[in-house]
């Protein structure tokens, strides 16, 4: 089965690049700009100034015959605040736009059928849904930074990407919200409640 490609912006491209880099299934995750103005301002410093669109995002190449989209979304839903428009965590500028891209007709069902989901359990939801329409690498500095730097600033916490990496998620789990499955998953109940709410 040849592998697929999804793309997933959620604050810093370096925590959810290296989040999808532990999970078993991905061949590869790259950072990069998405959804912006064009080539030439796909640039860190272009895209700081906020005029350009473009979200700091990751491409993810995956197996699916190892890692359902169901499970890459699994993990990505529970590390992003989706209430926020514009930020995550302490990241602030329309380049930390959380969102998730795609490229053909069934991954655009399966992301909308899990986006309902969690639609349906926040009080807002901002999480941008739609095609990809651009996509350029980023920097190399900016390439596997966490794995260069392991102490480098991330605005997820390692202990959730830990936890995400040895779960395994079967896609029919995913009739509940992210944190409601892993809750189950872990069969702990208030502790993760609590570390969902607390973001």
């Amino acid at each position: 089965m040849e592998h697929r490609e999804i793309y997933l912006a959620g604050g810093c491209f370096w925590g959810i690049e290296h989040l999808m880099q532990q999970l078993p299934g991905v061949v590869e995750a790259q950072s990069g700009y998405a959804n912006g103005s064009g080539a030439a301002e796909a640039n860190y410093r272009a895209v700081c100034g906020g005029d350009t669109g473009f979200r700091e995002a990751v491409r993810v190449v995956y197996d699916p015959a190892r890692v359902s989209l169901e499970a890459l979304l699994l993990a990505y839903f529970y590390v992003v605040d989706v209430t926020v428009a514009g930020r995550q965590g302490p990241d602030v500028g329309s380049q930390y736009q959380s969102g998730i891209y795609y490229e053909d007709a069934a991954d655009a069902a399966v992301v909308e059928r899990i986006a309902a989901i969690e639609r349906a359990a926040a009080a807002d939801f901002c999480v941008e849904i739609g095609p990809l329409r651009n996509f350029y690498p980023a920097e190399e500095y900016h390439q596997d930074y966490l794995q260069k730097n392991p102490f480098g600033y991330c605005h997820i916490p390692r202990e959730e990407m830990r936890l995400l990496a040895a779960l395994r998620i079967d896609p029919g789990d995913y009739v509940k919200p992210a944190a409601e499955v892993v809750r189950e998953k872990l069969g702990r109940g208030d502790h993760n409640e609590k570390a969902a709410t607390d973001r």
